[in-house]
């Protein structure tokens, strides 16, 4: 029985699905930038006590797993499109290759905003460390609430699953289109 999809129409679809992933990192460039622009540089701070502590703990842990997660994708995408011989991208498959580049980016981002993420949230507990309440009591950094925190997660969670998404566009094409 013959494929209802034939070269020409694989050549249709690899086009479109690489529109997606151009139009997934316009929306995903345009909203981060938007983001940054119109949230102030607020960190809200709470009076300490154990459940603060363990919730800092969880943000983290969750910090941690979208890490990992994104290295072992990133890795894959790049295993298949660049190691694999049997389905290696050469530069003639140009769908293909535009999807690479921007789940690679895409990624990649979602690392790099991993990483401010943690540096602020260190800078944030030292800074706070120093905070006295209006009782003498101790302060700790609102992870859950601040606005300039919340900034950076949502870009880390929105790279990365944009990221994802690319990455799964572009398995797709280069093993089942191609």
């Amino acid at each position: 029985m013959a494929s209802s999809l034939t070269p020409r129409n694989n050549s249709i679809i690899r086009i479109l699905l690489a529109v997606v992933s151009i139009l997934l990192a316009i929306w995903v460039s345009i909203s981060v930038c938007n983001a940054f622009r119109s949230t102030p540089d607020q960190i809200k701070v709470v009076t300490y006590d154990d459940y603060v502590v363990k919730t800092l703990d969880f943000v983290k842990q969750d910090i941690e797993r979208f890490f990992q997660l994104g290295v072992l994708v990133l890795g894959a995408i790049w295993a298949l499109a660049v190691v694999d011989k049997d389905q290696r991208v050469s530069l003639a498959d140009v769908p293909e290759v535009v999807m690479f580049v921007i789940a690679t980016g895409l990624f990649l981002f979602s690392l790099y905003f991993i990483q401010q993420y943690d540096e602020i949230v260190k800078q944030v507990l030292w800074d706070v460390r120093t905070l006295p309440g209006d009782a003498g009591q101790k302060m700790f950094p609102d992870v859950l609430h601040s606005p300039y925190l919340d900034l950076h997660y949502t870009v880390v969670v929105r790279c990365f699953y944009s990221g994802l998404f690319a990455s799964g566009l572009t398995a797709f094409s280069t093993c089942r289109l191609r």
